[in-house]
This record gives structure tokens, sequence and C-alpha cells, in this order.
């Protein structure tokens, strides 16, 4: 698995390589707002966490996918 980080601004203009297995989650702290980009293996293992996260309660570093699944 593969991390990317870079500005929010940067962000905005990223197209990974392998989208749909590429998920990515907001971090920042006191005027810091960067994005943090994850190539995981497949996309099973990327839903798989997304689905674990959903089970808790909602946080801003949740991954989100970078295409929405078809569920």
């Amino acid at each position: 698995m593969k991390d990317i980080r870079m500005s929010f601004a940067q962000s905005r203009e990223y197209k990974p390589l392998n989208p749909e297995r590429t998920a990515y989650r907001s971090v920042g702290g006191f005027m810091e707002f960067d994005v943090i980009f994850k190539e995981f293996p497949n996309r099973q293992s990327m839903l798989k966490t997304i689905e674990l996260q959903r089970k808790r309660e909602f946080q801003n570093t949740d991954w989100k996918a970078c295409i929405k699944p078809n569920v």
C-alpha cells in the first residue's frame, strides 16, 4: 500500500493511477489542511476498511473511496 500526502489545493488536481482502489482522508491541525491518498492492494480490502469504519462513530479522518462503490 502506498500513501501520498499533499496539500488540499494539490489534491483537487490529483488523479490517482488506480482510482478504483484508492481512498483518501483529510488530516490536519491548526492551519494545516492535508489530504492523504492510499492505494490499496485491491478494491475489496479498501471497501472492507471503509465498511469497518461505518460500524463506529464518524470521524473526520475516515477513509473515503475516490470512486463511489455501487452498493
